[in-house]
């Protein structure tokens, strides 16, 4: 759902997602960060002897951290090649190439047998997709009987207005933002798709400052991305605008964790 444009522009109207991985370099995008991973994998109840797929693996993040940290086995999936590739790469340098492997796919249409995994899980990635109950019928599909099925989605606190969704465009470029729905929208969508003894922990989102960046990204990539805001004012000006933005109109900003079984 990215918007296309010209080089020259990228860094000022890309996608936020797409200006926040490419530009800044986070690896974290996802809301709440890694302590809200951690929360989802809690309450997906993953273990050493689970299975897990990750969908819309990204960068291979949570992937990672689930190898290294309960010690299962992992599949990530992503339709980005470019991001499969980071992912594989970071499996090599943290030595857990053994336990976590990654495909190019479609979370539409993943190329896994019925029944195949454990535990499914998914971060910031209904709101980019077309069909979104498409999307949880095939997470639902490919996980086992009585397992869980987890996702952490950017969710409104309450109905948005136009005004509002107009400056998401426009003023901060989050196209990808035009996908979230309310907590009781996204409620309603689970259920209808299937999804049972769904559970929702709702969070407003919040900002951890350097001390949440330090721990989500690692000392050597925070250092990166401060080194990236002060030394480029393209970058430091949109991340200064985005960050007003979200301070502006907090009460439209949270994220939830939806749990539930096949």
């Amino acid at each position: 759902m990215s918007q296309e444009c010209s080089p020259e522009c990228f860094i000022e109207q890309c996608d936020i997602f797409d200006f926040m991985t490419n530009n800044v370099g986070l690896t974290v995008i996802h809301p709440g960060g890694m302590k809200a991973t951690r929360k989802l994998i809690d309450s997906c109840h993953i273990h050493k002897n689970t299975t897990v797929l990750d969908i819309a693996c990204g960068k291979g993040t949570t992937a990672v951290y689930l190898a290294q940290n309960y010690g299962c086995q992992v599949v990530g999936i992503d339709i980005s090649e470019d991001l499969v590739a980071q992912s594989i790469a970071l499996a090599k340098r943290k030595h857990v190439e053994d336990k976590v492997t990654f495909h190019v796919g479609d979370a539409l249409n993943m190329p896994f047998s019925d029944d195949e995994f454990d535990v499914a899980i998914s971060q910031a990635i209904l709101i980019l997709v077309s069909d979104k109950k498409k999307a949880i019928q095939e997470a639902l599909r490919v996980t086992k009987p009585g397992g869980y099925i987890g996702w952490l989605e950017l969710s409104w606190k309450k109905p948005p207005t136009k005004e509002f969704l107009d400056g998401v465009s426009n003023v901060i470029c989050a196209y990808c933002m035009l996908g979230v729905e309310t907590f009781e929208n996204w409620e309603k969508i689970f259920r209808e798709a299937g999804v049972k003894q769904l559970e929702v922990i709702a969070s407003s989102m919040g900002f951890s400052g350097m001390r949440g960046m330090i721990a989500d990204e690692g000392f050597l990539n925070a250092s990166r991305i401060i080194y990236r805001y002060l030394s480029n004012s393209r970058i430091r000006k949109r991340m200064n605008t985005t960050n007003r933005f979200f301070g502006e109109n907090g009460e439209y900003f949270g994220y939830g964790i939806y749990i539930g079984r096949k």
